[in-house]
């Protein structure tokens, strides 16, 4: 994704099933919902420090992901089936998380909530 982009929107790159990594760019705030839907090589992905929203259904099938301190909002169902993602850690600047955004995560066995929650 190139530099100056500051969002996708959804769908953008769904059931792109053979993506296998991403580089999104610092000027990054929004990832629409479904955007990475349905890519099942991308398995890590690093978010920018920049993000603020992630939409509903944005991801699945990730293995590792972080969150920036950035982030504020997670939609629903964001990281929905994600099914090997382990352990997630969530931001202090974290204000909402949506309905089933973790849904069937079966191996996640560690979550950080901020205070803010």
């Amino acid at each position: 994704v190139p530099d100056g982009v500051i969002a996708l929107e959804g769908n953008a790159f769904r059931d792109c099933s053979a993506l296998t990594a991403v580089t999104l760019p610092d000027s990054l705030t929004k990832i629409g919902g479904s955007a990475f839907s349905g890519c099942s090589a991308l398995t890590a992905v690093t978010l920018p420090d920049s993000l603020t929203k992630i939409g509903g259904g944005a991801f699945c099938g990730l293995t590792t992901v972080t969150l920036p301190d950035s982030l504020t909002s997670i939609g629903d169902q964001a990281f929905d089936g994600c099914d090997s993602l382990t352990a997630v850690t969530l931001p202090g600047s974290l204000t909402s998380i949506g309905r089933c955004a973790f849904y069937c995560c079966s191996a996640l066995t560690a979550v950080t909530l901020p205070d803010s929650l």
